[in-house]
């Protein structure tokens, strides 16, 4: 029977054509990186295209990088004559006209290619845009006039340090970026350190809340809010239209046009709310020059992403002068493209021009695409707990395994949901055996606790937030690309990494790694064999872990010095 081939973005994928599309996908890293390197060119000054998905390399939210490996795997599939489908998904008109002229070009027959979206759904996907639009824009002038209301912190006459972060409830004090950079800091580096935050996965209930607490902080902070005014909010919303100005050059892929694939993406962008917050950032560094403050040194917390693009460009545009630090606090995963820098980025000023990196180990792969970067080594701020780490403290009464589960709630579920079945196969006797399972700290525990059915008595949820808490009575760490991997491993935790069996995998786990501190696993079977090898280890098998694990934690988690903490604010 002939199947149906899901190739939209965040589609699902069956597990052997799921293998191949990742094989193709990290073979085609660097060529992607070209293509959107030419089709760059012609808009390296502009912000409103750096700010877009394109441009990003964010494979998270852009799907351009997904429809250009997609291309790539049908054709494959076409000329090993196993293209066996009577029919293909998709969930982009443009990308749909592609696939039909492969097929149509490569004489396959009896196959269609059909949208996801009716008329009628991509209409309501219209009105939902310009209603969110609106409630952004409501959003964005709230937040102004509450800063206006609240006031600001009293600035000092001398050259700052600002620093890029996020506030979100729950995490004020308790720093989930930059961990404890700021009880590292000597009393004059307090002074001349300000956090500069943008709101993230904030209910408008709380608005309120956050910025109070955060003005009642120890730590000092400059809201983008204090300088912003409401002609910056409406030149922020004006993307919407001057994006549509943007022509893309004729570009080919395969034979195949692929200029309107990139036109479809910067007109239909999912994530308008970002793209506004970015180029707020941008116009904020330009009031803030305005104002006639010093800046130093810029750090900005760096992913790659578009909000990333904004800080340093404007930056390079506003203050010239300025070092821009980039703090790259964790290894990246292989298809975060995002977080690998490339020439084209460095050409636009969008990027850093000194990456920081918490462990030496990272150094040779953030330059993978830009051999020549600029890079320093500066301690783990968000993970000293693995030089401090106590494994006596272990709970010896059973065998204990933490389950952290990625952002995602569908895949949460389908993780917790397996784990079950394993479970129910192995069988797990809960008198020997706990699973404890963690939430991701951006998503609500009941909502995850709703959706599933009623848990055996040896799994159960967990309220605790703190990763590290957990980790202390941990004997296996289950997860999936999650930086918790590499923390879990320089503690001597073993590490079961779930991959993708439906479409990418992100993996956290770096080549260098000893494969005797973890296993990845991608069908039932497999996590099976691993949580067997892992609970039965011999005494030697854990002594060569603890080897092992020394070796993560000096090649990852560098320690805390004061030479270290110098480095990072550019007083060395």
């Amino acid at each position: 029977m002939k199947e149906i081939l899901d190739i939209r973005f965040n589609g699902k994928l069956n597990s052997d054509i799921s293998l191949l599309f990742n094989k193709i996908s990290h073979e085609k890293r660097a060529d992607f990186n070209e293509f959107i390197s030419s089709i760059s060119k012609p808009n390296i000054k502009n912000l409103d295209w750096w700010v877009q998905g394109p441009a990003s390399r964010n494979t998270y939210g852009s799907p351009l990088f997904h429809y250009y490996c997609v291309l790539f795997l049908i054709n494959h599939l076409i000329q090993e004559k196993r293209f066996l489908f009577e029919g293909v998904i998709v969930n982009s008109l443009s990308f749909k006209v592609i696939v039909e002229e492969l097929l149509s070009n490569s004489n396959v027959k009896n196959c269609k290619v059909y949208s996801k979206y009716s008329f009628k759904e991509i209409f309501k996907k219209i009105i939902k845009k310009h209603f969110l639009l609106f409630y952004i824009l409501l959003r964005k002038c709230f937040q102004l006039l509450v800063v206006r209301i609240i006031g600001s912190n009293n600035i000092p006459d001398k050259p700052l340090v600002l620093i890029d972060t996020f506030l979100m409830p729950g995490y004020i004090d308790n720093d989930r970026w930059y961990g404890s950079l700021w009880d590292n800091l000597s009393k004059e580096q307090k002074l001349e350190t300000f956090f500069v935050p943008t709101l993230v996965l904030t209910p408008f209930k709380d608005i309120i809340f956050l910025y109070r607490r955060a003005q009642l902080s120890v730590r000092n902070y400059i809201f983008k809010e204090n300088y912003l005014t409401l002609k910056d909010v409406i030149f922020a919303f004006g993307h919407t239209k001057r994006i549509r100005k943007i022509k893309i050059q004729k570009i080919s892929l395969l034979g195949y046009e692929f200029s309107s694939l990139v036109e479809e993406e910067l007109n239909n962008n999912s994530d308008i709310n970002t793209v506004i917050e970015s180029i707020l950032t941008y116009r904020f560094i330009d009031r803030f020059n305005q104002a006639g403050v010093e800046v130093r040194l810029a750090i900005d917390w760096f992913e790659g992403q578009v909000l990333d693009k904004a800080w340093n460009m404007g930056f390079k545009n506003y203050f010239p002068k300025t070092k821009k630090i980039g703090y790259r606090p964790t290894e990246s995963f292989p298809l975060y493209l995002s977080s690998y820098p490339i020439p084209i980025e460095r050409e636009a000023h969008v990027i850093p021009d000194v990456m920081a990196l918490q462990g030496k180990g990272t150094v040779f792969t953030v330059k993978e695409f830009l051999p020549n970067l600029d890079t320093i080594v500066i301690p783990s701020f968000k993970s000293q707990y693995v030089w401090e780490f106590d494994k006596n403290r272990l709970s010896q009464s059973k065998y204990m395994v933490l389950v952290t589960l990625p952002i995602s709630i569908n895949y949460s579920i389908l993780i917790i949901n397996r784990l079950i079945n394993v479970c129910n196969e192995i069988p797990i006797k809960s008198d020997t055996i706990k699973l404890l399972i963690k939430s991701h700290p951006a998503q609500s525990l009941s909502k995850i606790r709703n959706k599933l059915p009623k848990l055996p008595n040896y799994i159960s949820l967990t309220e605790e937030k703190s990763f590290v808490t957990l980790l202390y009575s941990t004997n296996l760490l289950i997860t999936e690309a999650s930086s918790t991997c590499l923390e879990a491993m320089a503690c001597g935790i073993p590490v079961i990494m779930m991959e993708n069996e439906e479409g990418l995998t992100y993996d956290p786990i770096p080549n260098r790694v000893s494969e005797k501190l973890y296993r990845k696993v991608r069908t039932q079977d497999h996590l099976i064999q691993a949580l067997k090898y892992f609970i039965k280890l011999t005494p030697e098998n854990i002594k060569q872990q603890q080897i092992d694990c020394e070796m993560v934690r000096k090649d990852y988690f560098e320690p805390m010095t004061k030479e270290g903490v110098d480095r990072f604010l550019d007083t060395y």
